[in-house]
């Protein structure tokens, strides 16, 4: 029995999704990218686990000094990654023609408006891509978040014993993110790489946790 995406290979798995037998291969190519997988399924588990060793030797890969940057922010701030690598996801899912590109640019133009800022001016770089422009605006929202936090009644009011994120942390996690695409890009196989890892490895829905801890 030929498989039912494909209809070339041989069906060996059964798909919930798509409730019939698909091949190995398009099992693993089009997970979650163009299957919707249920989070129960046993494949899309076993998948996750793979992407998350991959990931572990990109970041383990990396230069020494990068290395034990990252593991500093991430030991820190695992909360405020995974609640910016959760947005890159779902923007992921909701457009894909996203690219590692893109991804780069808009964090490129957010940390050079931080850096500016850390040196005491305030200017707010802006991109002419309205796709980069509108990914830019969504992390920076993230970090202002956390930067600025309300108070319990959500009246702009910071309480006191709010701990703020602080500009040079905000940083940190910028550049933990821009180091992970930088090194999707590198390999050139795809210029999604980093994107379709982020919707493959992420649940529907968000969690408090980093993705992959090194």
């Amino acid at each position: 029995m030929k498989c039912i995406l494909c209809d070339q290979r041989k069906s060996k798995r059964f798909c919930p999704a798509k409730n019939n037998q698909i091949c190995a291969q398009c099992c693993g190519e089009k997970r979650v990218l163009e299957i919707e997988c249920p989070e129960s399924c046993d494949y899309l588990k076993a998948g996750r686990e793979h992407e998350a060793e991959d990931y572990k030797k990109r970041l383990n890969g990396m230069n020494w000094t990068t290395l034990e940057k990252n593991r500093k922010i991430l030991m820190e701030h695992q909360d405020i990654i995974a609640h910016l690598e959760y947005a890159l996801s779902q923007e992921r899912r909701r457009s894909r023609h996203l690219t590692d590109k893109e991804v780069k640019q808009a964090l490129d133009i957010l940390l050079e408006n931080y850096r500016t800022e850390d040196k005491g001016v305030l200017y707010e770089k802006k991109s002419d891509d309205l796709q980069v422009e509108s990914l830019r605006r969504q992390l920076k929202e993230i970090v202002e978040s956390y930067r600025n936090p309300e108070g319990a009644e959500k009246k702009g009011i910071v309480d006191p014993a709010t701990n703020r994120l602080q500009l040079g942390a905000a940083i940190g996690c910028l550049e933990f993110i821009q180091s992970l695409v930088l090194a999707y890009l590198q390999e050139r196989h795809s210029n999604t790489g980093y994107v379709d890892f982020l919707l493959r490895v992420t649940p529907r829905e968000e969690t408090r946790s980093s993705i992959i801890t090194p």
